[in-house]
């Protein structure tokens, strides 16, 4: 005859069934587990961005995961031992304990991980800051031995437990920017519990699990992955400090039908990972779009109109102004004349850019100027009738000649309904003047 002792956790999002079964006890070995030494990490930016998504627990329904001891520690325990077993079967769960002792890990390793658990506010936190690298952990086997504590007074159980416990972690990391796995690997992980805590048995799980994530932080291999394979660009970030001076191009004479086809291959489609937007050229090696397409990602795909795809680097943002600038490797790309002098009310003007999907890239609609006006962060917007969707983000607002005076940003309409006709343009050279960059004549050669 059995007799059982049920104990439930719940804690965090991972709901952990346990039972203890009186006789007919299964041997459970906790197994000895090294701690290796991260790689070390001089500069933590000379990584990409990692941000940990979720664990998994994959332990089959009723698995015998560990045994109470009654003599842990040679300390006072009640019972007569029994095994621990896995009630829930295979759990997936974001959990933001396992999240925690991640961040806390890696950050002490030095890598370059987002998502700071401390920082609860958005004015200051890095959440919404988009990692390049995501990583998932998947618990595949884990060993316990446990003790129940007793009061050494009363002799009554405490309600608490102790011991020590081992884990295996199967890692994946997947690339926002490819949109795979592209690399996978084990780690072990162990952990003592001497003090009794309640909930003991998760703790030890769970203090395993950040074992194994330090085990994680030692491979080479998983650092050799992170080292980003940036552009050959100079060092022209600071847009506060630094002037970024480029080539001024004539504007254009002739009627924007004459020089459509070239206008189209000077736009791009943006692929954030998560979602697309559109850009243009405004130089041979630099793009401007929105800051809400690209936010603080630095290695950005770009999709040219020819199918082609490059690579390119986030070199400048202004969020305020929802800009922001991207450069690229020189490639014989074209760019679009920037018009210098304002537009006026009732001028034509078109939109050209990436709707709805990434397939109607280069799509040009037509409208005219309705008015000028003040958005709510103090700045003249150019209000237009020019019909834009989603994925126009980013896209360049031309005049009747072809030339640039505007950038996608806005538009008033039902939510996932046709544009109503009130849309919202930043001028383009207040664009240029948030990212401090100055257009300048290029010396004629002798």
């Amino acid at each position: 005859m059995s007799s059982f002792l049920n104990i439930r956790v719940l804690a965090t999002g991972v709901f952990l069934s346990l039972s203890l079964a009186a006789c007919q006890t299964i041997a459970v070995k906790v197994p000895e587990v090294k701690t290796h030494d991260p790689v070390e990490i001089s500069n933590a930016s000379s990584l990409a961005t990692i941000k940990f998504d979720r664990v998994g627990v994959k332990v089959k329904r009723g698995t015998a995961i560990g045994t109470y001891e009654p003599n842990i520690f040679l300390s006072g325990c009640f019972g007569q031992g029994g095994n621990i077993f896995w009630n829930q079967g295979r759990v997936l769960a974001r959990d933001i304990e396992f999240a925690d002792l991640f961040y806390d890990e890696m950050k002490s390793a030095n890598f370059n991980v987002v998502g700071n658990p401390d920082k609860m506010f958005a004015g200051v936190s890095d959440n919404r800051k988009q990692a390049s690298y995501l990583i998932g952990g998947q618990i595949e086997d884990i060993k316990l031995n446990v003790c129940n504590e007793i009061d050494w007074w009363t002799g009554w159980p405490r309600g608490t437990q102790k011991g020590k416990g081992a884990v295996k972690v199967r890692w994946q990391v997947f690339s926002v920017l490819n949109r795979k796995i592209v690399f996978e690997t084990k780690t072990e992980g162990a952990a003592k519990l001497e003090t009794g805590a309640a909930g003991g048995e998760l703790v030890i799980i769970q203090n395993a699990f950040a074992n194994a994530v330090v085990n994680l932080a030692a491979k080479q291999e998983f650092v050799d992955v992170l080292k980003e394979s940036t552009p050959n660009v100079l060092d022209i970030k600071n847009a506060d400090v630094n002037t970024l001076e480029t080539k001024r191009y004539h504007p254009r004479k002739q009627r924007i039908t004459e020089t459509i086809d070239q206008t189209r291959h000077s736009v791009v489609t943006i692929d954030s990972g998560l979602g697309h937007g559109s850009g243009f050229f405004i130089s041979p090696t630099l793009i401007m779009t929105n800051f809400h397409v690209v936010e603080n990602v630095q290695l950005i795909r770009i999709n040219l109109l020819t199918g082609r795809k490059i690579l390119g680097e986030v070199i400048r943002r202004h969020p305020k102004r929802d800009v922001a600038i991207i450069q690229v490797e020189e490639s014989g790309h074209l760019p679009i004349p920037v018009r210098e002098t304002p537009l006026k009310v009732t001028e034509e003007v078109y939109a050209i850019g990436s709707p709805l999907d990434k397939k109607l890239s280069g799509t040009v609609t037509r409208g005219i100027v309705s008015k000028f006006t003040t958005n709510r962060s103090g700045m003249e917007d150019i209000q237009a009738d020019v019909d834009i969707q989603g994925g126009n983000s980013g896209g360049a607002l031309l005049d009747a000649n072809g030339n640039v005076v505007g950038v996608s940003y806005a538009g008033i309409g039902p939510p996932g309904k046709f544009s109503a006709g009130v849309n919202f343009f930043i001028p383009i050279m207040d664009a240029l003047k948030k990212l401090n960059i100055v257009l300048k004549d290029q010396p004629k050669s002798s």
